[in-house]
């Protein structure tokens, strides 16, 4: 017999056909022990722990717990100089925050005064537009309920209509505010028109308020809701 890396082979079959798959089975089993040997070489890497300069083995553990090892210091262990940059940092922060706080803070009142505000457009609007309703010759001439909105628009949507008033200087320097909506119900509409004067409190007090009707059925009116001649007079006790 012959031996052929750890395969037995026998003399007596020596033949080409033998011969070819004894070298077939040698091949398999070389492929076999070559796998087996690289995935023990594999695993054997990653299972391998890395070794410090003395030789001694360390945990991967410990290599994770510097991936999150900060050089922040205390408090107590910073000098002066570095105290006061901490310090100088964290309130330069806080005056950024603050400041940001107050503008947001004076936007939002001044939307609010805006639009809600005794003297605001959108209340005056409102205030006038209910004196209006509660006019007794109004309700009997346009009906009710009554609508107000703003200027004329092809816009279905009436809410969106723009108020027309503007303020004026008189030649005493006094402030006076214009403006004009209009208003609907089921039997006629009308455009109401008002003036206001700012009095000794800088509230707006009402010069005049009125509507105009367009004659059609009935000839065109105009009906008074307010009147005060001596709108932001001074009162006769402040003489």
């Amino acid at each position: 017999m012959q031996f052929i890396q750890g395969v037995r082979v026998s003399r007596a079959f020596t033949s080409r056909s033998t011969f070819s798959s004894c070298f077939q089975q040698l091949q398999f089993q070389t492929r076999t022990t070559a796998g087996t040997t690289w995935r023990q070489t594999v695993r054997s890497m990653a299972t391998e722990q890395p070794k410090s300069n003395n030789g001694s083995q360390k945990p991967f553990a410990n290599t994770g717990a510097l991936a999150h090892h900060t050089d922040k210091k205390q408090w107590k262990d910073l000098t002066t100089p570095e105290k006061v940059v901490t310090a100088t940092k964290a309130t330069t922060n806080y005056t950024v925050v603050a400041v940001g706080v107050l503008l947001v803070g004076a936007i939002g009142y001044a939307i609010v005064t805006e639009l809600f505000g005794a003297n605001s457009d959108t209340h005056i609007f409102g205030d006038a537009l209910e004196k209006v309703r509660k006019n007794e010759k109004l309700q009997e001439i346009i009906g009710s309920p009554m609508k107000g909105h703003g200027e004329p628009s092809s816009s279905k949507r009436r809410r969106n209509r723009r108020i027309h008033s503007q303020v004026v200087l008189d030649v005493e320097g006094k402030e006076h505010l214009l403006m004009r909506f209009y208003v609907e119900g089921p039997d006629n509409e009308g455009t109401a028109h008002l003036e206001m004067v700012k009095d000794r409190h800088n509230n707006w007090e009402y010069k005049y308020l009125f509507v105009d009707i367009p004659g059609g059925v009935r000839p065109a009116q105009r009906i008074f809701v307010e009147y005060n001649k001596n709108a932001g007079q001074p009162a006769i006790e402040d003489k």
